[in-house]
């Protein structure tokens, strides 16, 4: 019986082409945008979980109030992890982190072999114990015990050894510190927090310099992670947090410490993460409706079908067919299209995969792909496909009265209208949800980039450099500004738009806190980015050994009208000039407001060490490329352990909202798929519509009518039922929209436009559609329909 089911699926078919290319089409374009989804979804929310003690792994988070402000933070004293080991039992072990961005590395039989590595980390020898990484080569009980040991990664031990053992050999860190490899890992999984491909021993960080022994005896900068006997002793580590900090000698007791599970920290975790859930959330809701646009594609035009079926289903009920053989043939067609849905969203899936990992700023292991975890959705997406596709058609066709039918009073009230009315006013209002939440979101999009930040960002040029003395930094300076065509070169220790530091400090009136973001330059940081003054300084050509302050910082520190020229103490006994008040300006984006900010302009003695970027103000009018290029060449003059690299400060700044622009891109993608599923559907239905009144249309045109009625004719009702979908669209939208705008201190207003347009949009694609088979139908000879009766 199953066999002859299949027979007549397929027959069907094959018989059908133009429906079941629709529906098959449909379908595969819902399932493969989908199945991307999902996969970017489950991704996500598998983040740590390979680990097999997750469970059991907690952080230590502080939280600190200064004033007004909140700060988290899970920087640690260097003799936390210990104490806290040594004073509770429930705890089994701990690893300390901490990281070095863009560390250089050599080999050290090969010199000319460096690489600009992302991050150097620093962890205890419990890493690999505590986390579930794959070790490949090297005793990892001892790998991390020593100092200057190293462990590198499978790829970054080809990459500086090739097919050699690279165990025993040296790597040398910024050309001077020399470092012994110990072993390899394989690859750090893709939905793993951490991304290490250097990691050195926690026992290196005091030897490496002066600055970080000092951290590591009287600073915290460690995030430090324990191991659980058990999940019931949370609470009890908990409360010992504070009692045992106080034992390390510096330890700040006013704040509040707890302990936040490791394998939630990517996803939801108080610290971090919230972005990461409310994306993933919001683009599983889009998967499951695109995945039902699809699905009631089908549905709407087997529905519509069915007064073709209605007579094969009569004669069978009359020859003795029972109403759940009826229900398991129809069950049988939906697997058959489902089948095939699935292998060409299978092909669709493979072919888009790496521009949607692109779009989305993301990696996903191939392995991932067959997890259980990304198997068992494909699954359930399947059956639930099979069972949804095939519900309604079942039961509406094998309900079907035989000699009502075979009379032929099959009535078009029981042919499912009122059920495809409202699958197709399903369909386009999910399409013109989409459509405004796609402009709402370019438009704020926009908004942000041309926001006036209150500087200049475009032609600044922004090279980073390697700590090096300050007569070196002088020099090189001097020499790129006799560039023609670079019009201004400064140094700042922290780029724009790339983090900046914080200090906490009292309001001189009120001793009010206030936490004043603080950037270091010289004197022609202002001129360079264009930055404008609220009070200028009194000496503009003498702007050393002062601090310069932003309106806001000001204000909060009570410093009067008109502060420049008078001595404040900031911090501690030491006074500061204050040197000049600017203008209010974004240094850190716009996703936020402006907070206090202080620029410490200083001579520094020849020998001392800098860090930072140097910025260079190009002219207009030059060749970008060629500029670059020449600047590339002076600064590969001064001998340099870092490899020469830029950006540009407008590219900074974008990067500050990448969110928003991953969103963006995505809306658009799906969106044009849902319109693409929808339009897809109504071509079905106003195809099915034509074939169904073919005579009646040709009887029109033998009596006159002309192409414009039965146009008309054909597309009155569909257009009546997008424009209804429009009008439940629209709230839904303006809703969605104004809750996720809330997010933004600087945002747009959602105005008229926006809807009409989006009306407008949907429903000329849905005219267009239309017109197409209306057209088509309304300029065919009337002859041809009407010889058959």
């Amino acid at each position: 019986m199953l066999q002859n089911y299949l027979k007549i699926a397929i027959r069907n078919l094959w018989r059908n082409k133009l429906y079941s290319a629709l529906n098959i089409g449909g379908l595969a374009t819902g399932l493969a945008a989908a199945m991307l989804i999902f996969l970017f979804v489950s991704h996500e929310f598998s983040y740590d979980q390979f680990h097999q003690k997750a469970d059991r792994i907690y952080r230590i988070l502080s939280i600190t109030k200064y004033g007004e402000q909140t700060v988290q933070t899970t920087a640690m004293n260097a003799k936390l992890g210990e104490m806290l080991k040594q004073n509770n039992p429930e705890i089994k072990d701990f690893v300390r982190i901490s990281k070095i961005d863009n560390p250089t590395f050599k080999n050290g039989s090969h010199p000319e072999i460096k690489f600009k590595e992302e991050k150097l980390a620093f962890a205890d020898p419990a890493f690999f114990n505590i986390f579930s990484f794959k070790t490949l080569e090297g005793n990892f009980n001892t790998a991390l015990k020593n100092p200057f040991s190293l462990v590198l990664s499978e790829k970054v031990a080809k990459k500086y050894f090739g097919n050699e053992n690279p165990i025993g050999k040296t790597l040398l860190l910024e050309g001077k510190k020399p470092f012994i490899v110990t072993g390899v890992f394989a690859q750090m999984p893709s939905n793993s927090t951490f991304q290490f491909e250097v990691i050195t021993s926690m026992a290196t960080y005091p030897k490496l310099d002066e600055e970080r022994q000092y951290i590591w005896e009287k600073a915290g900068s460690f995030e430090t992670f324990i191991l659980l006997n058990q999940q019931a002793s949370v609470a009890k580590v908990e409360k010992s947090i504070a009692q045992v900090g106080k034992l390390t000698g510096f330890f700040d007791e006013t704040s509040k410490y707890s302990l936040e599970q490791f394998d939630k920290i990517h996803n939801g975790s108080s610290f971090s993460g919230h972005q990461n859930t409310k994306f993933a959330y919001i683009f599983s809701g889009v998967a499951i409706l695109i995945l039902i646009l699809a699905l009631f594609n089908y549905m709407s035009l087997t529905t519509a079908r069915a007064t073709i079926r209605a007579k094969e289903v009569g004669v069978r009920k009359v020859v003795g067919a029972e109403r759940l053989g009826l229900v398991k043939q129809f069950y049988i067609e939906a697997f058959v299209y489902c089948f095939f849905s699935f292998v060409l969203a299978f092909l669709m899936l493979e072919l888009l995969r790496q521009p949607f990992y692109d779009i989305l700023g993301l990696q996903v292991d191939i392995v991932f792909m067959k997890s259980p975890l990304f198997m068992g959705i494909i699954a359930t997406i399947f059956t639930l496909s099979v069972l949804l596709s095939g519900s309604y058609t079942s039961l509406f066709l094998s309900k079907f009265n035989p000699i009502e039918v075979l009379k032929g009073k099959f009535s078009s009230q029981q042919n499912g209208a009122v059920i495809r009315k409202g699958f197709l006013i399903f369909q386009f209002s999910v399409s013109v949800v989409l459509i405004i939440c796609t402009m709402v979101v370019q438009k704020q999009l926009d908004f942000m980039r041309n926001m006036d930040l209150g500087l200049t960002k475009d032609q600044v040029l922004v090279i980073p450099i390697e700590e090096s003395p300050a007569s070196k930094i002088a020099t090189l300076k001097n020499d790129l500004k006799q560039i023609a065509g670079i019009k201004n070169v400064s140094h700042v220790s922290t780029p724009l738009y790339k983090g900046v530091n914080s200090w906490f400090t009292k309001s001189l009136v009120s001793k009010k806190e206030v936490t004043l973001f603080s950037i270091d330059s010289d004197e022609n940081f202002f001129k360079t980015v264009d930055l404008k003054w609220k009070n200028p300084p009194i000496d503009s050509k003498n702007l050393d050994s002062k601090i310069y302050l932003n309106e806001i910082a000001a204000e909060q520190l009570e410093l009067g009208k008109n502060p420049v020229g008078k001595s404040v103490f900031l911090f501690g006994s030491k006074p500061s000039i204050v040197g000049g008040i600017m203008k209010d300006f974004h240094f850190t984006g716009v996703k936020s407001k402006i907070e206090p900010l202080m620029i410490s302009i200083s001579a520094p003695k020849a020998t001392e060490t800098l860090y930072g970027s140097i910025y260079l103000r190009l002219d207009s009018k030059v060749d970008v490329q060629a500029k670059v290029a020449q600047v590339q060449q002076f600064y590969e003059k001064y001998p340099s352990e870092k490899p020469f690299e830029f950006y540009f400060l407008d590219e900074a700044f974008q990067k500050t909202f990448s969110d928003e622009i991953r969103m963006s891109k995505m809306f658009f993608s799906f969106t044009s798929i849902a319109i693409l599923i929808a339009c897809l559907g109504l071509f079905g239905l106003i195809t099915f519509l034509a074939e169904q009144k073919d005579k009646e249309i040709g009887i029109r045109k033998v009596l006159g009518a002309s192409v414009k009625n039965i146009v008309f004719l054909l597309s009155k009702d569909f257009l009546g039922l997008v424009l209804l979908a429009n009008f439940i669209a629209i709230p839904l939208a303006w809703w969605a929209m104004q809750k996720w705008l809330q997010d933004f201190v600087f945002r747009i207003s959602l105005t008229s436009e926006i809807f009409l347009l989006a009306s407008l949009t949907s429903i000329v694609l849905a005219f267009v559609t239309v017109s197409y088979q209306a057209v088509k139908s309304a300029v065919a000879n009337p002859i041809k329909s009407l010889r058959n009766e």
